[in-house]
């Protein structure tokens, strides 16, 4: 960073995502203008809800797994020089969050299947075998993993489903998968997908499908995009954001409008 200029005022270095975030909060307090997190996707999301509305901007380097965030940015995942040049040049703008139950999330929120699957994936597993580590520790789940009921609503709309697994997406990316094709970080919308099915079977169907990016071609798909949803479970499911355990079922989501500011490519946020 000092290769390219930039001067940095404070360095920390927190071992949980939820430290980073009251460091982040500290920082706003104390009046920084510009935040740069290191981190994966869950890092991610505690800052931009640390972030979010505030004047501050964030600058993201991508040390995670998937670095969903930093792909639907625009920003290289590859080249860490890359990443800094981004924060040098200094072009910040304004991008969506999404908003489950209250709680900002940077790129996508999961219910039952999904969420179960990266609750159980070891952080040390993550760091050595990257996304096969989702494949690795995903094996149990979706063979143990019961399907469930749920309800969702929109804005002139509503789904019965029986599932194992509902993702809503804020920008482009479910890890390195687009959930569709035209989402962008900038739309103001949500993008939801399920698939009906009960079985083992359908649960590992669906989750080849997602590692594959074709989950919408698949016979029961169902692919919604709305400014916001309310989803419901016979049985309360558990409720991921980025990754990591939030709550449970009831769920709603919104969109929260232009919400950070956050260093982009000059050339501007990817649409596509």
């Amino acid at each position: 960073m000092a290769a390219r200029g930039l001067h940095v005022a404070a360095f920390h270095v927190e071992d949980d995502a939820e430290a980073c975030r009251r460091r982040i909060k500290r920082a706003v307090k104390d009046g920084a203008a510009e935040i740069v997190v290191g981190g994966g996707d869950g890092t991610m999301t505690r800052a931009v809800d640390a972030l979010a509305n505030r004047r501050s901007v964030m600058g993201l380097l991508p040390f995670g797994t998937g670095n969903s965030f930093a792909q639907s940015l625009g920003i290289p995942t590859g080249d860490l020089d890359a990443a800094v040049g981004v924060i040098a040049h200094g072009h910040a703008e304004r991008v969506d969050l999404g908003v489950v139950n209250g709680t900002h999330f940077a790129n996508f929120a999961t219910i039952g299947l999904s969420s179960e699957i990266a609750n159980a994936t070891p952080r040390l597993l993550k760091k050595f075998t990257g996304a096969v580590a989702y494949a690795l520790a995903g094996i149990r789940p979706i063979l143990t993993h019961r399907a469930f009921r749920a309800r969702i609503r929109w804005k002139g709309g509503r789904l019965d489903v029986r599932t194992q697994d509902i993702i809503v997406a804020n920008g482009r990316f479910f890890g390195n998968t687009p959930v569709t094709p035209d989402a962008t970080i900038v739309d103001g919308r949500l993008h939801l997908f399920t698939a009906d099915g009960a079985s083992a079977f359908d649960a590992l169907r669906t989750f080849v499908a997602l590692g594959r990016g074709l989950q919408a071609a698949l016979p029961d798909a169902h692919v919604v995009t709305a400014r916001a949803f309310t989803i419901r479970a016979r049985e309360r499911q558990p409720i991921a954001i980025d990754g990591d355990l939030l709550a449970r079922t009831p769920a709603r989501f919104t969109v929260a409008r232009q919400a950070l500011r956050v260093f982009v490519p000059e050339t501007g946020v990817a649409h596509g």
